[in-house]
């Protein structure tokens, strides 16, 4: 990581699944709670303190979750980049965004003898949720051999909880959005993550952030809380005066 300039600004990093939202078996049920909401907004407003959530997850769907919540958001695991100067997207994206559809479709198809399984398409990834399907839960390793079956040059296959994603290969995700958005800003970084995306962007960002794992398992990150009851906690913290 490019170190970041000293300075009194602090970005404060945040996953949603998991971190900010619980998980759901059905991952469209997933909402932001009022009271979550409303501190998420308090944090952004006081002096100093910039909020991004990044996720995994659509841009789209993070405007929905996180709207009158203030926060800045980065969707598709850090490829595009809202509320921290000039939107950004990642020069790729217009090309990964293609290859995704195609990808997409080539999942369906290959999933159709998993009973349960979901395919999601993004605009440069494409989930497989296999949260409700028994044979899979059985046997995870199942339907990634399939899917493994189907991975273009340029593009890996990822897992997260309960869900195979696959993923472009270029460097960059999470952790290299949140480095940018805190060049942009000259800020200091805390950043609040649960799941194997977020071990990727804990790595990225090494000892230069303030780094928390949300919940038990092996991690990289410097500090840890028990859930989300604990990610409150200490959101309330750092929103003190």
């Amino acid at each position: 990581m490019l170190p970041v300039p000293a300075s009194k600004t602090l970005l404060i990093a945040l996953d949603f699944d998991g971190t900010l939202a619980a998980l759901k078996r059905d991952p469209a049920a997933v909402r932001l709670s009022a009271a979550r909401r409303a501190l998420i907004d308090r944090l952004g407003r006081k002096a100093g303190v910039r909020v991004v959530v990044v996720s995994g997850r659509p841009q789209a769907f993070l405007r929905r979750a996180l709207a009158g919540a203030g926060a800045a958001l980065s969707g598709e695991h850090g490829w595009v980049l809202e509320g921290v100067g000039p939107r950004w997207t990642h020069p790729r994206l217009r090309l990964r965004a293609r290859q995704a559809r195609a990808l997409a479709a080539a999942a369906r198809a290959a999933a159709r003898g998993f009973e349960g399984v979901r395919v999601e398409a993004k605009t440069a990834a494409v989930a497989v949720h296999w949260r409700q399907a028994p044979r899979v839960l059985r046997d995870p390793a199942s339907l990634r051999r399939v899917l493994a079956a189907l991975l273009p040059p340029g593009w890996r296959l990822a897992g997260g909880k309960r869900i195979w994603e696959f993923r472009p290969a270029d460097a960059w995700g999470k952790g290299e959005a949140i480095a940018f958005a805190a060049r942009r800003l000259r800020a200091r970084v805390v950043f609040i993550g649960d799941d194997e995306t977020d071990e990727e962007a804990f790595r990225r960002l090494g000892r230069d952030a303030m780094t928390v794992k949300v919940g038990p398992g092996p991690t990289r990150a410097r500090e840890r809380v028990g859930g989300l009851a604990g990610v409150d906690v200490l959101l309330r913290r750092l929103a003190r005066p």
